[in-house]
């Protein structure tokens, strides 16, 4: 039986990827400051004409950068919708976590203001997600870990006083993870309007009050 074939995406941080997933992997992958639709619209149109089915979209929904995740996820569901196929959401901390090898790796995100998202994963067990001071955040690894995330590269200097090694390709877009994790998680796939976005905080675009 042939493995089903799934786009994973994941724009979560200022590295934004592409991953197909079928007989082989291909990853496509660019740091942006603005632009993200731009430069994916195009990587996804050349990484789907190699391929004539498609059986599911993966996608990163968070947390990360409010505007670039509304930009993938955006671009999944457009993709899927187009394809016919269902989505699998995944936890953009989850996907970092889980694509670096270790017993204790604490994922981080820069969450900006002085704060970040991060998950800690023991064993293959993720705990739960929570957006801290960064001070905060290393401490709830306990021991030594490993980091990942493009908030590792941030906080580096805290990761290692607190006894914890930064991961190689800690700032690289984990994609492919994503696009492993759909494939897995396919049967619990849902259709494109029932995914929703995990910002964990507030938005900061927000209506005027009055």
């Amino acid at each position: 039986m042939t493995a089903p074939t799934i786009l994973g995406l994941d724009t979560a941080g200022p590295v934004i990827g592409a991953a197909l997933l079928s007989d082989a992997a291909q990853l496509w992958s660019a740091r942006v400051t603005r632009g993200a639709d731009a430069l994916l619209a195009p990587a996804l149109a050349e990484l789907l004409a190699t391929v004539d089915r498609l059986d599911g979209v993966a996608v990163s929904v968070g947390p990360g950068a409010f505007t670039s995740l509304r930009v993938g996820v955006a671009a999944a569901l457009g993709v899927a919708m187009a394809r016919g196929c269902p989505v699998v959401p995944v936890s953009s901390l989850e996907a970092r976590a889980r694509g670096v090898e270790g017993e204790r790796v604490l994922a981080m995100l820069d969450g900006r203001k002085g704060r970040a998202y991060v998950a800690l994963r023991v064993g293959e067990h993720i705990g739960p997600e929570a957006d801290l001071p960064p001070e905060q955040a290393v401490a709830l690894a306990d021991r030594p870990f490993v980091a990942t995330g493009e908030g590792a590269l941030v906080w580096r200097a805290l990761v290692e006083q607190a006894g914890g090694v930064v991961a190689e390709g800690a700032g690289d877009s984990p994609a492919l993870t994503v696009a492993r994790l759909g494939r897995a998680r396919l049967p619990q796939a849902v259709a494109p309007e029932a995914v929703r976005l995990n910002y964990i905080r507030s938005a900061d675009a927000r209506l005027p009050t009055r």
